[in-house]
């Protein structure tokens, strides 16, 4: 077990791929995990110790409901730390023996590179790196033109039907592992899974979550799909995760393949999607896929570019974009084949060039189009002027639509990332924003707090948080980002009520959150150990540096024996974020 989980292997894994991960979670921690980072070498000889001594034992993860469309919800998980960085560890063990032995190069997966910028010609990156997906499309454009038809098909409930007895059977023959690495990977994955009302566990169904592993193990699973297609004669296949499309010369070529592929996915006990899965002539498949205007906006994309390079205005552009949307969203261009990554595209180009959404356009984005309420927010909270369309975003919370926790905390993401003016009609918006949020929910009130850390007074916190103790006393990340509210009482006459608070939840969880701010307003040690991360700017956020960090920098600039030199560089570094209207004040 040693050869897979060792502290050199466990530091590797969080340095180049868990530590971003968990920053790109759909919940936002008060420390960024900070705290876990700076005693990584601790930890993870910690870890190697309780794996080998056979004592680890995960903690059930939390989670989080993601709309996908028409109120149907993925169910996401958010493990803790610790077992996010054991099973990314195990699954990468994995694949360095996996990947080798994959039947085709047709499979277009591989592991997410955490490049920070996430998005390349205007392509949001989905299911890893943004360049394996552009060779996936590349390759079903080119027998696009070279077929006279094409399959286009992917399989059911994918992720919820593996069965772990396949999944282990499959992994054994391609990887040279160890048994008990099989074993652990198993029981990990398997305490993750859904158990409501202490229902037993029943072994199907990975894991839905920002980590690479699950899809990682998910795209291995079909390593026997890719060579049943490889060596099937007369045809074309191109497969991205569960993704797959077929190129063939006739109807009856279509049907056996289908037929094929379905009954060999029926061993695994899983399906094809019926709903999803068309046979399309050439110039269909032309349409599906979008294949014209993606080369507009690869055109487009190169445009802006120069542009942006040259330091020019990207005037003509900004009325591209703007014109596009509006003339697909008339055409109904956007809603079927590709045409939703269409639109992405156009609005991450709309925030390049800095285009205008139109009311009507950005709050029916909101409400209809789940898959794009996350950009859409990102566009809005780097607009100009955010604030004109800050009723329509209380009125898409106070409407009653939404059914999932991922809208309601991009919400609140959004909404602190932006540069909002301090006046009566943002306070306004802000007040019924607060109101449409259910506090007594886990994500009702991550929100709420979220966003009350930015924009709520000490009182108004401190209200909330002494009357949810039993809430969030018990919950990890509720009871972290209680904790990590505590720059907001650093020099409030309640700041001796909140540790008393956080000391009585006794809460596992919060009382190292808490100990960390203490740190880094007191002393130099603190500051010293995060140095380098505090004097780094975020170009991707509005006020150059994320709400998590902002509260750090509070508990900095509040430290009386921090030198001045090192307070002034601070200062200089975060200019921006100190002169937003809210932040100005704390």
């Amino acid at each position: 077990m040693r050869d897979v989980i060792n502290e050199p292997r466990l530091k590797l894994t969080w340095k180049n791929k868990v530590r971003e991960a968990m920053r790109r979670q759909p919940v936002p921690d008060p420390l960024e995990h900070l705290d876990f980072h700076i005693r990584i070498d601790a930890i993870c000889t910690a870890i190697e110790a309780e794996v080998v001594s056979a004592a680890y034992i995960p903690r059930s993860p939390i989670r989080f409901l993601a709309e996908k469309s028409k109120g149907l919800c993925r169910q996401l998980v958010i493990p803790s730390v610790k077992d996010s960085l054991i099973l990314q560890t195990l699954s990468d063990a994995l694949w360095a023996e996996i990947r080798k032995k994959a039947p085709t190069a047709k499979s277009f997966y591989a592991p997410d590179d955490h490049q920070f910028s996430k998005v390349v010609k205007g392509h949001s990156s989905e299911y890893g790196p943004i360049n394996a997906w552009l060779a996936f499309q590349e390759t079903i454009f080119g027998f696009a033109k070279s077929k006279k038809y094409i399959v286009v098909t992917d399989i059911a409930n994918y992720y919820d039907s593996i069965s772990y007895d396949h999944l282990r059977n499959i992994l054994a023959d391609y990887a040279s592992v160890r048994e008990h690495a099989l074993d652990l990977l198993i029981y990990t994955l398997s305490c993750m899974l859904w158990q409501p009302d202490y229902m037993p566990r029943i072994p199907i169904g990975l894991p839905q979550a920002h980590l690479d592993a699950p899809r990682l193990l998910a795209h291995s699973f079909l390593f026997e799909i890719d060579e049943l297609l490889s060596h099937t004669a007369g045809i074309d296949f191109a497969r991205y995760m569960d993704d797959i499309d077929i190129g063939v010369d006739t109807i009856p070529d279509a049907r056996k393949a289908l037929r094929d592929l379905d009954l060999a996915l029926q061993t695994r006990q899983i399906r094809l999607n019926s709903g999803k899965t068309r046979i399309l002539t050439e110039y269909q498949a032309y349409e599906h896929f979008k294949i014209r205007e993606n080369a507009l906006l690869d055109k487009l994309s190169d445009r802006i570019q120069n542009k942006l390079a040259a330091k020019l205005p990207p005037t003509s552009e900004r009325r591209k974009v703007e014109l596009a949307i509006r003339a697909g969203l008339r055409r109904g261009t956007f809603v079927d084949g590709n045409g939703g990554k269409i639109l992405k595209r156009l609005i991450n180009f709309s925030r390049q060039v800095r285009a205008n959404v139109d009311d009507s356009i950005f709050y029916d984005f909101l409400t209809n189009w789940p898959a794009l309420r996350q950009v859409v927010l990102t566009w809005w909270q780097s607009s100009a002027t955010p604030e004109a369309k800050l009723h329509l975003i209380s009125l898409l919370l106070l409407d009653g639509g939404l059914v999932d926790d991922a809208a309601r905390m991009d919400v609140a993401v959004a909404l602190v990332a932006a540069r909002l003016p301090k006046n009566a009609l943002v306070a306004g918006e802000i007040i019924k924003i607060l109101y449409a949020l259910d506090h007594t929910t886990n994500w009702g009130f991550y929100a709420k707090i979220w966003i009350l850390s930015k924009y709520g007074t000490e009182n108004e916190l401190m209200k909330l948080i002494e009357t949810t103790v039993s809430l969030w006393g018990t919950h990890e990340h509720l009871s972290r980002l209680v904790a990590g509210t505590f720059p907001r009482f650093l020099k409030s006459p309640l700041r001796a009520k909140f540790e008393a608070i956080i000391q009585r939840a006794a809460s596992a969880s919060s009382i190292p959150v808490l100990q960390f701010h203490k740190d880094l307003a007191v002393g130099t040690v603190g500051y010293t150990a995060i140095k380098n991360f505090m004097l780094a700017n975020n170009t991707s956020q509005p006020n150059g540096i994320s709400h998590s960090k902002f509260l750090m920098l509070l508990s900095l600039l509040g430290n009386p024996g921090l030198a001045p030199t090192a307070v002034g560089n601070l200062r200089k570094v975060h200019a921006t974020a100190l002169s937003d209207a809210y932040y100005s004040t704390l």
